[in-house]
């Protein structure tokens, strides 16, 4: 019973994390778009400064681009902050639910780093907070004079959060430990630089002065920056189903193209420029670089003439490096269920998995997960040797 409410719980907070970002991407992604696509009006109006016409639905929209004066405030006033707000929300409980809690066996990889349980924690949380106020005093609004030197800034920065990153925690965990900073940017953002700036503007309107636009500029920094971050968060989500990825000994590096890559297409998707769009070309040769970076070598088949290798051979380590995982009644901390439904607790069902068990185990070498059961390259080879023997 216990077993069933934790999974319809984790499952629950996934499907509410899902929801939330789809509506926070896309209204960020329909407005970064509405603000380049407004054009000054045909006949001057009082107060627009620009219009877009619309068509979605079977209806055609007017949407008009104004700047609030005193006396000119409408009755209601739409916010977009809740769905920023969900996201983040729902993706924290995800960090806890799934890295924190459990031993933090996803966060830590003893090769790594050895920490406890709560040191990974407590070293997670400091640098979640720690990449926060960093990333906000090189965009401070009132030293934001040179953005060249602030992007070059930021590029160290960012460079310098993937990199410790991946020296201090598990591949996989350095990787959503990344993207739960970049989500926490983009939500601190909203609430600490966007949204007073909104109403403070809001604020002087009505107290019958005319509010400073600069403060509106300094506020769409911000929301330009937070969906700059979008598809290097989105590729970060997917990670953990690639451990050829997180798990490369460049993991460092592969995310950092995988975060510059995603950051170009964002630019490509939103700008007017169409020389400006080229940025495609490097984007995607970043990708073509990745795809030759993971690439895996077939390991060297035994020849013919060596003996073949038996189950009882390799029944051992199976029973030491598999079976805490991938057995009826798994005993592993973190799963409860044989991942995959994969279960080899005897032979036959050791030889019906045998064509996965050589990929994962031989071939791309990212199982056991994070290498917790500690498979020697030489109980790895006899697994393969195994394998090819059944093949004879």
């Amino acid at each position: 019973m216990e077993f069933s409410l934790n999974l319809w719980l984790e499952y629950l907070i996934r499907f509410s994390h899902l929801v939330a970002g789809i509506a926070w991407i896309g209204s960020s992604f329909y407005f970064i778009w509405l603000d380049g696509a407004f054009t000054p009006p045909e006949k001057p109006r009082h107060n627009v400064d620009g219009e877009v016409f619309m068509v979605h639905g079977g209806f055609y929209y007017q949407v008009e681009k104004r700047k609030i004066y005193p006396g000119e405030l409408p009755k209601t006033l739409h916010w977009f902050k809740w769905e920023a707000t969900l996201t983040w929300i729902t993706g924290f409980l995800l960090l806890i639910v799934l890295y924190y809690l459990r031993g933090a066996s996803l966060l830590i990889d003893p090769v790594v780093s050895p920490f406890t349980q709560a040191q990974a924690v407590g070293v997670s949380l400091g640098l979640l907070v720690g990449s926060w106020l960093l990333y906000d005093l090189i965009w401070h609004p009132e030293w934001m004079k040179n953005k060249t030197l602030n992007t070059l800034l930021s590029v160290v920065f960012f460079t310098g959060l993937i990199y410790i990153n991946t020296r201090l925690f598990s591949g996989r965990g350095a990787f959503i430990q990344t993207g739960a900073a970049f989500g926490s940017m983009m939500i601190l953002n909203v609430w600490v630089r966007i949204l007073p700036g909104q109403r403070k503007m809001l604020k002087d309107a009505e107290e019958g002065r005319v509010p400073d636009y600069s403060i509106g500029l300094k506020s769409k920094t911000r929301s330009v920056h937070n969906t700059y971050f979008i598809f290097p968060v989105l590729f970060i989500m997917l990670s953990n189903h690639y451990s050829g990825v997180t798990s490369h000994p460049l993991n460092w590096l592969l995310l950092i193209v995988l975060s510059v890559a995603g950051a170009m297409t964002r630019h490509a998707m939103v700008t007017k420029n169409a020389v400006e769009r080229w940025v495609l070309v490097p984007a995607a040769a970043g990708l073509v670089a990745l795809v030759w970076m993971t690439r895996i070598e077939s390991p060297q088949l035994a020849a013919a003439d060596m003996p073949a290798v038996t189950y009882a051979q390799v029944r051992p380590i199976f029973e030491n490096r598999c079976l805490a995982c991938h057995a009826a009644q798994p005993t592993d901390e973190l799963f409860k269920i044989p991942p995959a439904g994969a279960v080899f607790e005897t032979e036959a069902q050791a030889i019906a998995y045998k064509d996965k068990i050589y990929q994962r185990v031989v071939v791309e070498k990212n199982m056991p997960f994070s290498n917790k059961t500690g498979i020697s390259d030489e109980e790895r080879a006899l697994i393969g040797r195994w394998v090819q023997s059944q093949k004879r």
